[in-house]
């Protein structure tokens, strides 16, 4: 059956643009033509990690001020655990209620990828370890792990705002400093002022923008023939390449403490202790206590990144100036190795920073002593 005469001249002019486009993209890829955008979104973590907040996939998601959050019901890596999944609340371990217990201590953690249980399962972490071990000692609770991979202090801030607070803890126990806080920030803008803009990757669409203008050299031509038409934006783009060069040559230094004064960390030192003392202050409000948990890392980690030793001291200093509980895990672990025990056996193999089960068991351990000592709470 012949198509209409109206309906054939319409698909011939269709071939012809697709047509048309093809050679033209393909003779600018071979003409070597780039025009790159110098107005990217904003790095909501990093470029690898938002391309799969965009799409939905993955082990988390877009989240409002969070900026991203554990995606419930996505499976947690079966290498670390088989057969678990994120609950349906966004967390790990099982699901509570809004309301508590009459009689039952609830503890929430908040932390970072180690909080969360990077590379163990559920029942390896300190927060289920806790949990046990408070157990055996007759004290019934609960505790909500609320930590997430990648996190800063600030963004722990917003989701104890945004989820803790609502299940209202008795206890609340922060595991910030041990990495996160002090990495470079991404775009020259630290967690806070991401935080503020209220910057969200917006899914599948933004995805699809975003690859049309940086894959499809068509996009760029277009792009380039606006910009000439305006003028130009080589200055601009110039200024946009200088930003760039300078960051990438300040992230070798990220782990000096002299990186302050030349760039800009996600989390610096002054803004850590105004994030735990708002975090503090949130958390009292609330009616609970707020504990500080020093976490662990591999020497060799604060040999190469000594500013690290001060955001462990930075917490050390405030639990005595604030009057706030501190478990020092760090210190557990030094005194392990003192006593004969291998850091290998600590940490998850090949991985400075994450404990393995017998690490979060020496966590556990000395939380379970110092909320021991704050019992019955005051």
């Amino acid at each position: 059956m012949s198509l209409p005469r109206n309906a054939r001249k319409l698909l011939i002019a269709a071939l012809s643009v697709v047509a048309f486009f093809g050679l033209l993209e393909l003779g600018l890829r071979l003409g070597g033509f780039r025009y790159p955008p110098t107005d990217e979104p904003i790095t909501i973590w990093n470029r690898l990690e938002d391309r799969d907040l965009r799409l939905g996939l993955g082990l988390h998601r877009s989240e409002a001020r969070t900026l991203w959050g554990p995606r419930p019901g996505a499976e947690i890596p079966k290498r670390w655990s088989p057969d678990e999944k994120v609950n349906a609340h966004g967390w790990r371990g099982r699901e509570l209620p809004l309301e508590k217990s009459s009689g039952v201590l609830r503890i929430a953690t908040l932390g970072d990828s180690s909080t969360f249980g990077y590379g163990v399962g559920y029942a390896d972490t300190y927060s289920a370890q806790l949990q046990e071990l408070l157990t055996a000692q007759g004290i019934a609770c609960e505790v909500l792990d609320a930590g997430v991979v990648g996190y800063t202090i600030r963004q722990g801030l917003e989701r104890y705002k945004r989820l803790v607070r609502d299940y209202k803890p008795d206890i609340v126990i922060e595991a910030f400093g041990a990495v996160n806080d002090h990495h470079q920030a991404q775009g020259g803008i630290a967690d806070r002022d991401k935080i503020e803009s209220d910057a969200v990757e917006q899914g599948l669409w933004t995805e699809l923008c975003v690859r049309i203008r940086h894959d499809l050299l068509i996009s760029h031509f277009m792009v380039w023939l606006v910009d000439e038409l305006q003028g130009g934006k080589g200055d601009e783009r110039n200024v946009e390449f200088t930003k760039e060069l300078k960051e990438f040559r300040l992230s070798k230094h990220v782990g000096r403490v002299e990186f302050d004064r030349v760039g800009k960390r996600r989390v610096p030192l002054a803004d850590f202790k105004a994030a735990l003392l708002e975090l503090r202050d949130a958390v009292e409000a609330d009616g609970g206590r707020l504990v500080l948990l020093s976490m662990p890392r591999q020497q060799s980690i604060e040999d190469r990144a000594p500013v690290l030793t001060h955001y462990s001291r930075l917490l050390l200093e405030l639990g005595l100036q604030q009057q706030l509980p501190l478990a020092d895990g760090r210190k557990q672990f030094r005194i392990a190795l003192r006593e004969g025990r291998e850091e290998k056996e600590l940490f998850v193999p090949n991985d400075a920073y994450h404990p393995s089960r017998a690490g979060h068991a020496l966590l556990a351990a000395e939380l379970a002593r110092v909320i021991g000592a704050m019992l019955p709470l005051r």
